[in-house]
């Protein structure tokens, strides 16, 4: 069996800490962001909520550069039933008016000819034309946008550590478990077949994804939270152990599910 990637995790974190974060003092507290695991329970009449998992630490770092975009899918399902769409290129011609010029040069040449009926009929043609000059097909009605629905909301930031006194418990630390939250928490070796063979227990899902993650920042709470990207620096500079002294990590998280206004007022301002 091939030989697994290994990362080998140092320093003072163990999983217990309550607080893993840099030391800022004199920073207002409202620019420090807090991140920490969630976990879905229940009040036992079938109404479920999300709170913190008390035997998890928390992460906490100021951070800039943070956006929140909720991106809304509105489309127009008749715009390319109207008219001057399905006729796009005589459009052109009777908006622009080179339609009614062209008629203008049929009816010189039919008016030489003599024809009676067929002056009459390209005079007609002639005037109505002109009418369609400057006109469009375009109207409220058929130019109304539908909404057709959105992806998960998209949260981008920038999280700082820096060390003043250890620069594996503020800022090794505090990146491992970011980390160690971002990746999936458990990957089997085996398929579901092979995990029964070698040891007699079946699941179709053997492996376990990602913690859910809240966050707090100035007076909100957003949650729950998934982390979609987060890079981990190699380089920069380093004490003489080799520790990070400081990084600036780009982050990228999303919300678990699409957002309404009701979830929107449940941001607890506090």
């Amino acid at each position: 069996m091939t030989e697994p990637f290994r990362v080998e995790v140092t320093g003072s974190n163990r999983g217990n800490e309550a607080v893993l974060w840099s030391d800022w003092t004199g920073l207002s507290p409202h620019l420090i962001a807090s991140f920490y695991p969630v976990e879905r329970i229940s009040d036992g009449q079938r109404a479920e909520r999300w709170a913190r998992d008390p035997t998890e630490p928390e992460v906490r770092a100021p951070i800039t550069d943070g956006r929140l975009e909720a991106t809304q899918n509105w489309h127009s399902p008749f715009e390319n039933m109207d008219l001057g769409q399905q006729f796009s290129s005589i459009s052109a011609l009777l908006q622009t008016g080179a339609a009614a010029q062209t008629m203008m040069l049929v009816q010189d040449f039919v008016d030489k000819l003599g024809i009676a009926p067929l002056t009459a009929a390209t005079q007609w043609a002639t005037s109505k034309t002109k009418g369609f000059e400057g006109r469009s097909s375009i109207t409220k009605l058929n130019s109304r946008q539908v909404f057709m629905g959105m992806p998960p909301a998209k949260l981008t930031l920038t999280a700082h550590f820096r060390a003043l006194k250890d620069a594996r418990v503020e800022v090794e630390d505090p990146l491992n478990q970011l980390m160690r939250w971002a990746l999936p928490q458990e990957l089997a070796p085996d398929g579901p077949l092979q995990q029964f063979l070698r040891t007699g227990d079946f699941s179709l899902f053997p492996s376990r994804i990602p913690r859910i993650i809240g966050m707090s920042y100035a007076n909100m709470q957003l949650l729950p939270l998934v982390i979609e990207f987060i890079p981990y620096p190699m380089t920069g500079p380093r004490d003489r152990n080799g520790a990070m002294l400081s990084a600036a990590v780009e982050m990228q998280l999303s919300t678990l599910t699409a957002i309404d206004a009701n979830d929107w007022n449940g941001v607890r301002r506090v």
